[in-house]
């Protein structure tokens, strides 16, 4: 989409909105938002081999840069709530690996072709409309269902535009140093996810917006549970725990997915995805952690492919006001993906660890802007034949460092 015509569509939809919020206002109390954040930085890389600086729109899909339509109206003598929600992209970067045009959604860009593009796109993240009561929310169309972010949003820091559990800037990069073999394998071949085919990000493997049907049942004290189904034959449940106790601020999430669709990247009928994310911070002294772990199981899968998958990630730091323009916050992290290696067409690759650590800085100004700092570190180790360990074992690590930041609106 140009941006003359995404300009005269947003322009188009809010005269639409103020037409009809003057038109119902007489009816039902209606309101209408434009919300979101843009976040931009600059990403220097060095894989042993080369290195170089990019300017792009950081952190993939859900971080990256998003503008949020919507919509709310009551229907007070039916006791129900209906609106809308209309999610856009904007995104600026470099082709990912596959061959694309554009930076497409969690599928990053690599170092062959950082210095040659220097255009943008506009995507549609979600589309959907809802409906809720006293009995609980259900939710129709492009949506993130229960068990998006999962693994995700349980971090009570809030310190998520620097550092998550998905592996997200890295996982375009090729993987340099193979003594034989393909040079265009990407660190992400070892991060695959079972319930999302070619979605290399290690954790959060259902999350990805679907067209599907999700029910939010009502809010029990500090607990939510919803329910989903997405095309096709893709069902999950996540539960969510949040709390203040005796200066204590606690999260915890878990959610189930299954994909009954033969979603898996390695055959098979079906996959199953577990995850879960517990977080706490200390309120007075800003101290937290968080602690994250996912499975993933496929059934009928190919002979000597990574069926049978497992990842961690942990992080520790503290945020607090120790100046006077907002909100600053260090910490550290580290994750491991492991068996994530996907399809046997690997040769000879049995199991894989790969690792990921970094330290990140993050200053806020007031609630609306913050800047950010990171470095991180990847390395690749696999199991299997002779030739497969003199092939990967030999990679060179990939370093990666961040400057970026995110306007909130």
């Amino acid at each position: 989409m140009k941006k003359n015509t995404f300009t005269k569509t947003c322009l188009s939809i809010a005269i639409l909105s103020t037409v009809s919020s003057h038109s119902f206002a007489q009816d039902e109390p209606y309101s209408w938002n434009i919300s979101g954040w843009i976040n931009e930085g600059l990403t220097y890389y060095d894989d042993g081999v080369g290195s170089d600086v990019a300017q792009l729109s950081d952190n993939g899909t859900t971080l990256g840069s998003r503008i949020t339509l919507s919509g709310n109206y009551k229907l007070e003598e039916q006791g129900m709530d209906v609106g809308f929600e209309v999610i856009i992209e904007p995104l600026s970067g470099a082709p990912n690996y596959a061959g694309g045009g554009h930076q497409t959604p969690l599928l990053f860009a690599n170092q062959d072709n950082l210095d040659t593009f220097n255009g943008g796109d506009i995507g549609l993240l979600g589309s959907s409309l809802y409906f809720g009561g006293d009995w609980g929310k259900i939710t129709i169309g492009l949506q993130s269902l229960p068990t998006d972010n999962i693994a995700v949003l349980a971090d009570p820091s809030g310190t998520i535009w620097s550092g998550i559990s998905p592996l997200f800037r890295a996982n375009g990069f090729f993987i340099r140093g193979l003594e034989e073999g393909s040079t265009n394998v990407a660190w992400g071949q070892f991060a695959q996810c079972l319930a999302t085919p070619g979605l290399g990000i290690g954790i959060d493997c259902n999350g990805i917006y679907r067209n599907g049907v999700r029910y939010d049942l009502p809010q029990m004290g500090n607990v939510s549970i919803a329910v989903g189904y997405a095309n096709d034959e893709i069902y999950d449940i996540a539960v969510k725990y949040a709390a203040e106790h005796e200066g204590f601020k606690t999260n915890l999430h878990a959610g189930y997915s299954v994909n009954k669709d033969g979603g898996s990247n390695v055959g098979g009928n079906s996959s199953t995805t577990l995850q879960l994310q517990a977080g706490v911070m200390h309120l007075e002294s800003g101290v937290f952690g968080v602690a994250t772990y996912q499975m993933e199981e496929a059934d009928d899968a190919i002979v000597g492919s990574g069926d049978d998958t497992d990842a961690y990630y942990f992080k520790a730091g503290i945020r607090k006001q120790f100046n006077r323009f907002g909100d600053s916050a260090f910490y550290a992290e580290y994750a491991s993906y492991n068996d994530q290696y996907g399809m046997a067409h690997l040769d000879g690759v049995t199991g894989s660890e790969l690792s990921q650590w970094g330290v990140a800085a993050e200053q806020y100004f007031g609630s609306r802007f913050l800047v950010y700092a990171k470095y991180e570190n990847l390395s690749l180790d696999i199991d299997g034949s002779e030739s497969a360990q003199g092939i990967y074992n030999s990679a060179e690590d990939l370093t990666l460092i961040q400057l970026g930041g995110t306007v909130f609106f």
